[in-house]
C-alpha cells in the first residue's frame, strides 16, 4: 500500500474518531481510499477487526470487491482467504464482509451482526437514510477499537440533496464538523488527484459517457453538487427556501390564504394552505415581492416518516371529509376559517365527488377545481418561482416552504424525472407526488386569480 495518491494518503491520516464522508467526482480513487483504511485496520486490529461494506446491489458490489481483493492480495501476499459465495474475505485474524443492502427488508441478514468499520459506497443512490439508520446500530467494537462510518459518493442519485445538506454545503475539505452529535470530516477528491489514471483520455471517456448532458458531466468531472442529476428542482435549497414560522394569526390585509386538496383512496392525502403576498414585503430576512407565495402549513395521513422510511404511499385511508375537517382545522390554527380551496375531484370512499363531501363539512367558503392543464405547466412554474427566491429576484414572484411542510419539503427535494416524460416526476414509493399536486393547485389557483385581479384592474 506504499502506492497512495496523496488525497487517498490524507483519509489514513485523519484522526479515527471521525466518521468519513469521502466524496467528489469520478476517479478519484475514493474506493482505493476505502480499501486502505480496511487493509490498516485488519493489520492493526486483527480478530478485533469486523468490517462491513455495503451497496445497493451485487452488480454494483462487484467492482469494489475486486478492488479489495486486489490490493489486499498484495499486502497480505496472499495469505488472506475469501468466500465468494458468503462474501466474506478473512485475513490476519480480522473479516470483511460485502453486501448488498438495497432495502430496509435486505437489512434482516445484518442483524445482531457487530462491526468496527462501516463503508457505505454510493451512498447518494439509497432512496432514503432508512438503511443508513439501521446499519449504524451494528456499530459495535472491542474495547480499544474506535467504530467508524464511511461514506462513498459522487453528486447525483436520490439522497444527493440530504448528503449535499449534510456533508457538503458549507463544509471544508478536512475540516472536523458535527451532525446530530457524531464527529465528521469531508474529504473531496476528483481525477485530478488520481495521478494512477490517463487523466486526458479518463476526461474523454466520461465525456463520451455523458452523451453531451451538461449537468452529469459536471458532477462526474467536477463533483458539482450545486445541481442534482435527474432532479425536478436542483435549484431548491433548505438554506434558501424553508423558513421557520412562529404560530400567529394570518393578517388579511398581508396574505391571501387558499388551501390545495390533494385526496388519495389508498395513497396518501394531504393539503397545504397557501399564502399569496399581497404587496412587496420584508420578512424573514429577505424581500418577498408581491405575488410570491409561502406553504404555511400542511396536513396528511401518511403513514411513515419522509426521509426515512422507504414507502412513503401508505396512508390511514381518510375519508374526504376527514380530510376536509383536518384541513379547516389547521387553517384555523392559523386564523384563518372558511378558507377557499382548490380540490382534484374524484370518487370519495362511499361513491360520492370528493369535492361534494368536502363541501358538505360546512367548513369552507368555496370550493372549486384545480386550473386546467398539463402537470409539467405547474411543475414549470414552481421552479420558476423557486429560482427567483434563489436569486433573490426583486421582479418575479418567489416561492417558500415553511419548515412545518416535511412531506413537501422532501418531495422538492428528492423529486426526479420521470424518463419517459423527463418534463414530469416520476411517482416513486421513497418520494410519491401527492404533496406536490396539493400545493401546486394552491400555487396555480393564486396565479389564477391574482390574473382575474389584473384584468378587471386594467378595464377599470
Amino acid at each position: 500500500m506504499d502506492r497512495l495518491s496523496p488525497f487517498q494518503a490524507s483519509v489514513l491520516q485523519t484522526p479515527r474518531e471521525l466518521n468519513l464522508a469521502l466524496l467528489g467526482a469520478r476517479g478519484g480513487g475514493k474506493s482505493t481510499a476505502a480499501v486502505a483504511l480496511i487493509a490498516r485496520d485488519l493489520q492493526e486490529y486483527g480478530e478485533d477487526a469486523s468490517v462491513l461494506v455495503v451497496r445497493r446491489t451485487l452488480r454494483a458490489l462487484s467492482d469494489f470487491e475486486e478492488e479489495l481483493l486486489r490490493l489486499i492480495g498484495l499486502v497480505s501476499g496472499g495469505t488472506h482467504s475469501y468466500n465468494r459465495a458468503e462474501k466474506i474475505l478473512r485475513w490476519n485474524g480480522g473479516k470483511v464482509t460485502l453486501a448488498a443492502i438495497e432495502r430496509a427488508a435486505d437489512y434482516d441478514k445484518l442483524q445482531g451482526k457487530s462491526f468496527h468499520l462501516i463503508i457505505v459506497e454510493e451512498v447518494t443512490q439509497y432512496p432514503s437514510e432508512r438503511v443508513l439508520r439501521l446499519l449504524r446500530s451494528n456499530l459495535r467494537a472491542a474495547p480499544g477499537v474506535p467504530t467508524r462510518v464511511v461514506y462513498l459518493g459522487n453528486p447525483g442519485g436520490p439522497l444527493h440533496g440530504r448528503i449535499f445538506d449534510r456533508h457538503v454545503k458549507d463544509r471544508r475539505s478536512h475540516v472536523p464538523y458535527t451532525v446530530d452529535g457524531e464527529h465528521w470530516a469531508t474529504i473531496n477528491s476528483g481525477p485530478a488527484d488520481n495521478p494512477f489514471i490517463d487523466l486526458e483520455d479518463y476526461i474523454t471517456r466520461l465525456r463520451e459517457a455523458c452523451h453531451g448532458d451538461a449537468v452529469r458531466l459536471s458532477q462526474w468531472l467536477f463533483g458539482d453538487w450545486t445541481r442534482g442529476e435527474g432532479l425536478m428542482w436542483p435549484q431548491f435549497s433548505t438554506e434558501k427556501h424553508v423558513i421557520s414560522v412562529a404560530p400567529h394569526s394570518i393578517n388579511g390585509d398581508v396574505w391571501a390564504p387558499v388551501v390545495g386538496i390533494d385526496w388519495g383512496l389508498s395513497s396518501p392525502s394531504v393539503a397545504h394552505l397557501a399564502l399569496r403576498a399581497k404587496r412587496d414585503l420584508h420578512l424573514f430576512g429577505r424581500t418577498i415581492p408581491r405575488d410570491s407565495v409561502l406553504i404555511l402549513d400542511e396536513v396528511t395521513d401518511l403513514i411513515g416518516t419522509p426521509g426515512i422510511d422507504e414507502n412513503l404511499n401508505k396512508s390511514s385511508e381518510w375519508p374526504p371529509s376527514r380530510l376536509g375537517e383536518r384541513a379547516a382545522s389547521m387553517c384555523a390554527n392559523w386564523g384563518v376559517h372558511k378558507p377557499s380551496g382548490v380540490v382534484d375531484n374524484a370518487r370519495g370512499l362511499s361513491g360520492d365527488d370528493v369535492i361534494e363531501e368536502i363541501r358538505k363539512t360546512g367548513k369552507f367558503w368555496s370550493l372549486t377545481l384545480p386550473r386546467k392543464g398539463r402537470r409539467a405547466e405547474r411543475h414549470a412554474l414552481m421552479a420558476s418561482m423557486l429560482q427567483a427566491a434563489a436569486e433573490s429576484n426583486p421582479h418575479r414572484p418567489h416561492l417558500y416552504i415553511s419548515d412545518n411542510c416535511q412531506f413537501l419539503i422532501h418531495a422538492i427535494s428528492n423529486s426526479v424525472r420521470d424518463e419517459r416524460d423527463p418534463d414530469d416526476v416520476a411517482d416513486t414509493p421513497g418520494c410519491p407526488d401527492h404533496p406536490l399536486d396539493s400545493a401546486q393547485y394552491a400555487i396555480a389557483q393564486h396565479r389564477i386569480r391574482r390574473t382575474l385581479v389584473s384584468s378587471v384592474t386594467g378595464l377599470s
